[in-house]
C-alpha cells in the first residue's frame, strides 16, 4: 500500500527532532554563557523557542519543503561574543539588571539579523554569498569549532563556568573526564552499532547513565555539575515585552552597536540556508529560489527575535535526516517543531539529569565536524603530497591552507567579525598575487620556431644561422598594472640581441591602460633601436582598446596570427642578409619532384604531366574534392588552408614555387583534407595516378626516383615540425 505523503512529512520531522534535540540543548547555551549560570535556562528556552517558531512560521510562509531550521554554533558564538562585549559597557553595568538588559539586546540583534536577511533576499544579493572564497568559509568554520571546543573544556573537566583556569588542577573531576570521554566515543562509534537511533542520542543516554552510576557509587561530590532544567517553552524575556514596558528608546539606542554582529549572523545564516537548499535540490530534483528563501527565513528571525527567540538557521544535518525519512513539504519542518515542543513540555524537567560533561562531549564531537573534508584533504596534501605537486601548485595549496588557519586563529583569539574581515582581505591578496603571476608563457626564436612557409635550402640555412634575430614571446594572462612592468622587463631582456620581436596575444583576455601604455613604450623603444615589434593573435576587442590607447600608428605590425608574423619577420631577416626570398618562377627540372632526374627522364615526366594555368586566388582543389593526383606550381607560392566559420581560414602551409602539394591524395586516393590556393598567376603541373602507373610500366626507375623524392619531401616536413614541437615543449 502506498503511504500518504503527510505521514512521510511527519516521520521526517520526528526523525530530525530526535537527532537534533541534544544539539539544541548544547547550542542553546553558547549565546548566554557570558551571562552566567542563572541565564542557562533562559538560553535553552530561547533556543528551543526558535526551533518551534521556525517550523510554525515556515509552514505559514511556505518555506522550501524539507527545510528544517534550528540553532547553529556560529550564531550562538557571535551572540556570546556580543554578550561579553555588552557586559563591559558602562551604561549596561549601570542598569538595574545588566544581564537581563544584555539578554534583551541579544534578542534585538536576532531580529536585526533577520531584517538583514530579508534585505539580502530582496536585493538579490543572497545568492552571491556563495561566492565567498572557500578558504574564508572553511577558516570561519574551523574557528567556530575551536571556540566550541574551548567552551566545552571546563564542563568536560567537571569545572563550573565561574571557576578560573588557574584553579583547574584543584577543582577538576576525573570522573567527569571519564563521562565526557565515553560520551565522545559513543558519538563516533554508535552509528556502527545501529542506524535506527542517532549516535548523538545514544551518547546522550549512555553518558548520562554512566554519570549517575558513578554518582551512586562514588557520591555526588566526585562528579561534575549537571544541566539546567528546560521548564516550559515560552521565554521570560522578549523584545516585545520591553517595547510594551516603554523602554524602546533605551533599547533601540544600541542598534548601531548591534548591527555588525547582526550582519555577521545574517551572512552565516544565509550561507547555511543556501547550503541546505543545495541538499534539498539534489534530493527533490527541483530548483529553489535562494533569494526568496532568504526573505522567508529572515521574516522568521524578525518575528522570533521580537518574541524572545535566538536565531534559527537551516541545519544541513537535520535537513538530511528529514529528507532521508521522507520529509518533502513545509509540514515536515512543522513536525520537527511540534516534536521538540512536546518533548520539552512533557519531559523538559528531565534535562537536569543530563551532566555538563555529557553536553561537553557532544559539543566536542560537533566541534570536530566543523573541520570539513576539504580542509582535511588540504592539510593532508600539504603534509604528504609535496613530492607529487609542482612548486607552484604546492605554494597555492599552502597559501589557501594558510588563509584557513589565519581566519581560524583570529576567530579564536579575537572575534568572528574580525576573522571574516581578515579572511576576505587575505583571499583578495591571494587573488591579486595569483593574477600577478608571470604572464610570459614561452620565449623562443626562429631557429626553433618557423612559419608554415616552405622555403628553399638556402633560406633555411640562413634562418638556422641568424634565426636568433627573431624572438617569439607567448603572453598568457591579463596584462594589467600588476603584471605589465614585469612582462616589460622580460620582453626587453629577450629583445636585447634581436631585431624582430613577436608578441602572441591570443591568450590575453584583458589589457588595462597600464598594460596598453607598456606595449606602446616597448614599441617606441624598439623603433628607436631600429627594431620591430609585431603583435599577433589579438581579438577585436583588444585591437579596439589598443587603438584607443595610442597604438594605431603601429597597426601595420599587427598580424592575424603567429604564422603570419613569423613569415613577415623571416622575410625581413632574409632580405637583411641578402638572401632572395623565393618568389621567382622555376622550371620543371628545378622542382622538388624532378630532383636527380636525367634530361631524358625529365622529358618522359613532362610528357605525362597535365599542364594548366591558375590565376591569382584560384583554388587548385577544395576540401572534400576527390583525390588522385599531386600538383606543382611553377610561378607562385601555394597556400594550403583550412576554412573556418565566419569566412575565416587557418593556413596550414605555404609552399614556394617548385614544391609538391596534394601528394597524399596521389598515394591513398582519399578526398582532399584542405584547400590549395595560388597567390598569383602561375603554371601548374599535375601528375595523376593513372599517369604515374603509365610511367611505372615503361620506366620503373623514374617512378622509383619520384617516390624517393616524395619521401624526402615528406620526411623534411615532418622533421621540421617535430623539431619545432620538441623545442616548444622543452621551453614550456
Amino acid at each position: 500500500m502506498r503511504s500518504n505523503p503527510w505521514r512521510k512529512d511527519l516521520a521526517g520531522g520526528v526523525a530530525a527532532a530526535f537527532s537534533g534535540l541534544p544539539i539544541e540543548l548544547v547550542y542553546g547555551l553558547l549565546a548566554v554563557a557570558p551571562l552566567g549560570a542563572a541565564y542557562v535556562g533562559h538560553g535553552l528556552r530561547a533556543g528551543l523557542w526558535a526551533c518551534v517558531l521556525a517550523g510554525v512560521l515556515g509552514l505559514l510562509l511556505r518555506t522550501t519543503g524539507g527545510m528544517v531550521a534550528g540553532s547553529r554554533p556560529a550564531a550562538g558564538l557571535l551572540l556570546g561574543a556580543l554578550a561579553a562585549m555588552l557586559l563591559e559597557q558602562g551604561a549596561i553595568q549601570a542598569s538595574p539588571d545588566p544581564a537581563a538588559t544584555v539578554f534583551v539586546l541579544l534578542l534585538l540583534c536576532t531580529a536585526l539579523a533577520g531584517l538583514l536577511q530579508c534585505i539580502f533576499g530582496l536585493a538579490g544579493v543572497g545568492s552571491a554569498l556563495k561566492y565567498v572564497p572557500y578558504p574564508v568559509i572553511a577558516g570561519l568554520m574551523c574557528g567556530v569549532g575551536l571556540l566550541m571546543a574551548k567552551s566545552a573544556l571546563k564542563p568536560f573537566l567537571g569545572l563550573s563556568a565561574s571557576q578560573p583556569w588557574s584553579a583547574w588542577m584543584a577543582g577538576w573531576h576525573p570522573s567527569s573526564v571519564l563521562v565526557g570521554g565515553v560520551t565522545l566515543i559513543l558519538c563516533f562509534r554508535a552509528s556502527r552499532w545501529t542506524r535506527r537511533i542517532p549516535g548523538v542520542v545514544l551518547a546522550l543516554v549512555g553518558g548520562s547513565l554512566l554519570h549517575h552510576l558513578l554518582a551512586a557509587l562514588l557520591g555526588p561530590a566526585f562528579m561534575g555539575p549537571t544541566s539546567s532544567s528546560a521548564h516550559g517553552l515560552i521565554p521570560t524575556f522578549s523584545v516585545w515585552q520591553t517595547l510594551e514596558a516603554g523602554s524602546a528608546l533605551s533599547v533601540l539606542a544600541w542598534v548601531p552597536s548591534l548591527l555588525p554582529y547582526a550582519a555577521a549572523i545574517a551572512a552565516f545564516a544565509s550561507l547555511e540556508n543556501l547550503l541546505c537548499l543545495a541538499s534539498i535540490e539534489s534530493v527533490k530534483g527541483v530548483r529553489s529560489d535562494g533569494d526568496r528563501e532568504l526573505v522567508r527565513q529572515g521574516l522568521v528571525n524578525v518575528v522570533g527575535g521580537v518574541l524572545g527567540a535566538t536565531p534559527s538557521v537551516g541545519v544541513p544535518a537535520r535537513v538530511a535526516a528529514n529528507l532521508m525519512a521522507g520529509g518533502r513539504t513545509p509540514l515536515s519542518g512543522a513536525s520537527y517543531s511540534a516534536t521538540l515542543a512536546l518533548v520539552v513540555v512533557f519531559a523538559g524537567q528531565w534535562s537536569s539529569l543530563v551532566p555538563a560533561a555529557v553536553t561537553a562531549g557532544i559539543l566536542l564531537f560537533f566541534a570536530q565536524t566543523m573541520l570539513d573534508e576539504g580542509t582535511r584533504r588540504m592539510a593532508r596534501q600539504v603534509i604528504e603530497g609535496r613530492s607529487e605537486m609542482s612548486s607552484g601548485q604546492y605554494r597555492t595549496l599552502l597559501s589557501n591552507l594558510g588563509v584557513v588557519v589565519l581566519v581560524a586563529l583570529v576567530a579564536t583569539v579575537g572575534q568572528m567579525l574580525q576573522a571574516m574581515v581578515v579572511g576576505v582581505v587575505a583571499a583578495m591578496f591571494l587573488f591579486v598575487r595569483t593574477s600577478m603571476k608571470p604572464v610570459i608563457r614561452l620565449v623562443s626564436n626562429a631557429t626553433l620556431r618557423r612559419s608554415l612557409k616552405v622555403r628553399s635550402m638556402l633560406e633555411l640555412e640562413s634562418l638556422d644561422a641568424f634565426g636568433t634575430q627573431i624572438v617569439t614571446i607567448d603572453v598568457d594572462g591579463p596584462l594589467f598594472f600588476g603584471t605589465a612592468d614585469r612582462a616589460a622587463l622580460e620582453i626587453e631582456k629577450a629583445a636585447h640581441h634581436a631585431g624582430w620581436v613577436i608578441l602572441d596575444l591570443k591568450r590575453v583576455g584583458e589589457v588595462d591602460a597600464t598594460g596598453a601604455r607598456t606595449l606602446l613604450r616597448i614599441s617606441d623603444r624598439l623603433a628607436r633601436e631600429k627594431k620591430s615589434l609585431l603583435l599577433c593573435g589579438m581579438n577585436e576587442r583588444l585591437r579596439d582598446f589598443l587603438g584607443a590607447m595610442g597604438l594605431p600608428q603601429h597597426r601595420e605590425n599587427w598580424l592575424e596570427d603567429m604564422d603570419a608574423a613569423l613569415e613577415r619577420a623571416e622575410d625581413a631577416l632574409l632580405a637583411s642578409q641578402g638572401v632572395l626570398v623565393t618568389t621567382a618562377s622555376v622550371s620543371l627540372g628545378d622542382t622538388v619532384l624532378a630532383e636527380g632526374l636525367r634530361e631524358d627522364q625529365l622529358q618522359v615526366l613532362a610528357r605525362h604531366l597535365v599542364t594548366g594555368v591558375c590565376e591569382a586566388g584560384d583554388y587548385v582543389f577544395r576540401k572534400g574534392d576527390q583525390g588522385g593526383s599531386l600538383y606543382i606550381a611553377g610561378d607562385s607560392a601555394v597556400d594550403i588552408v583550412l576554412m573556418l566559420e565566419g569566412q575565416r581560414h587557418k593556413r596550414l602551409a605555404s609552399l614556394a614555387p617548385g614544391h609538391v602539394f596534394g601528394e597524399m591524395a596521389l598515394l591513398d586516393g582519399k578526398p582532399r583534407s584542405a584547400d590549395a590556393i595560388v597567390q598569383r598567376r602561375s603554371v601548374v603541373w599535375e601528375l595523376t595516378r593513372a599517369q604515374l602507373h603509365a610511367i611505372e610500366a615503361a620506366h620503373p626507375e623514374i617512378v622509383a626516383r619520384l617516390l624517393l623524392n616524395l619521401s624526402h619531401c615528406l620526411a623534411d616536413r615532418v622533421r621540421a615540425r617535430t623539431r619545432e614541437l620538441s623545442a616548444l615543449l622543452e621551453a614550456a
